[in-house]
């Protein structure tokens, strides 16, 4: 039977990542060790020795929000995909036209790494693909700020 545990917490986190995995039964005969060790997981104890760290992961994210950005993007190529930070404030903050325009940076990129000035026109060098890879990641911030204002605008928080 799982633990009830509080929404949003690591516990809850490592409760769905059990569920996930099939169940504690599942979980525990792949990982080889017994149920009461994963109970621990969804425990927050500071009684027992070692424990399994997530807490320890938590709460110093909690403190030093700059601590969990390694975690996450661990977790998240674990998962297959990755993490992007998003700064929720400032000027462009959900704005359509900041989106826009960093996809406009892409296309550009893009256009350069297949045009004949490339050394690569059929595909992207390395330094092409890096540059790339940042017009991307400024997309997807800028993405990601118009969805969290949407977000926000939907459930009546702004």
């Amino acid at each position: 039977m799982a633990r009830r545990v509080r929404p949003g917490t690591i516990q809850a986190a490592i409760g769905a990542a059990y569920k996930g995995a099939g169940g504690l039964e599942a979980v525990a005969a792949d990982l080889g060790v017994s149920l009461s060790v994963l109970s621990y997981g969804t425990e927050l104890r500071e009684d027992r020795p070692g424990g399994l760290g997530v807490n320890y992961l938590d709460r110093l994210g909690r403190i030093e929000a700059a601590a969990a950005l390694p975690v996450a993007q661990h977790f998240a190529a674990l998962a297959g995909g990755f993490f992007q930070p998003v700064d929720l404030g400032g000027p462009l903050s959900g704005d359509i036209h900041a989106l826009t325009r960093e996809f406009s940076d892409v296309l550009q990129k893009h256009a350069e790494a297949h045009s004949d000035a490339s050394e690569n026109p059929a595909g992207y060098t390395a330094a092409e693909a890096a540059a790339q890879i940042k017009e991307i990641d400024e997309m997807i911030a800028a993405a990601s700020r118009l969805r969290a204002a949407m977000v926000a605008k939907a459930e009546g928080r702004a």
